[in-house]
């Protein structure tokens, strides 16, 4: 991943005028039928087959319970979540999505072909269409605030993919990321001309110890995960 290496000030301003056009999901909008129609097993793999004809395989190493029970042991499994989700009692306690979920396993598809496509023109986002730059930037999101939180997505992306991030969260209808997203995103406004602040990773640095624990506090809600971003992604994007 790269580092923020532009100054600053100029890494905050571009690309400031992204979100004029707020576009909201079509309350009318049909979604696909997910649900999952058939399940077997393979040694290796969950096989799902889908209402709507998609079949999506799932590698059983993936889930560390089912990795390890025996054979007889992955044969008792119940649908949740309308369908959508599978649980098997006997090896985790359920939980209503499901030790594994199919919203989950498309959007993770959905990710890897915006992602085989950004690597197919060499890594430069603005080649890919509008579509698969707010995939990327979704993709970035969760995986960099997953992992170190805002300023690490912040600070490896830069503003351009945030403001994209901010764009598809906007349009997807994620209300409650949205907003946590705009507030991490609000603490560093005053650092666009700040002169201590050369780089992006002098930001953290340059902030106030309240203003530091407001982020930690931020980073936290986003790892609730207030909205489902792979159900809400899905009805926007498709699978």
């Amino acid at each position: 991943m790269r580092s923020g290496n532009a100054r600053a000030s100029t890494a905050l301003r571009r690309s400031g005028s992204v979100l004029r056009f707020p576009v909201f999901p079509d309350p009318c909008m049909t979604t696909p039928d997910y649900r999952i129609a058939s399940l077997s097993l393979t040694d290796t793999h969950v096989l799902l087959t889908l209402a709507d004809g998609r079949e999506v395989k799932e590698p059983i190493r993936r889930h560390i319970r089912l990795h390890e029970a025996t054979p007889e042991a992955r044969t008792h499994w119940q649908l949740v979540d309308d369908g959508h989700g599978v649980v098997w009692p006997a090896l985790a306690a359920p939980v209503p999505e499901g030790m594994l979920n199919v919203h989950d396993l498309l959007w993770d598809l959905r990710y890897e072909q915006a992602m085989a496509t950004l690597q197919a023109a060499q890594w430069k986002l603005d080649r890919l269409s509008v579509t698969d730059q707010e995939l990327v930037a979704l993709w970035r999101m969760e995986a960099d605030i997953n992992n170190g939180g805002f300023m690490q997505f912040l600070c490896n992306w830069g503003d351009q993919t945030c403001q994209l991030a901010l764009q598809a969260l906007r349009k997807i209808g994620a209300v409650h990321m949205l907003d946590v997203l705009s507030r991490m995103r609000g603490l560093i406004d005053r650092f666009e001309a700040s002169p201590e602040v050369v780089q992006l990773n002098d930001i953290y640095g340059a902030m106030t110890e309240q203003e530091q624990e407001e982020m930690e506090s931020l980073d936290h809600a986003f790892w609730d995960y207030p909205d489902s971003i792979a159900r809400l992604g899905l009805r926007w994007y498709g699978a």
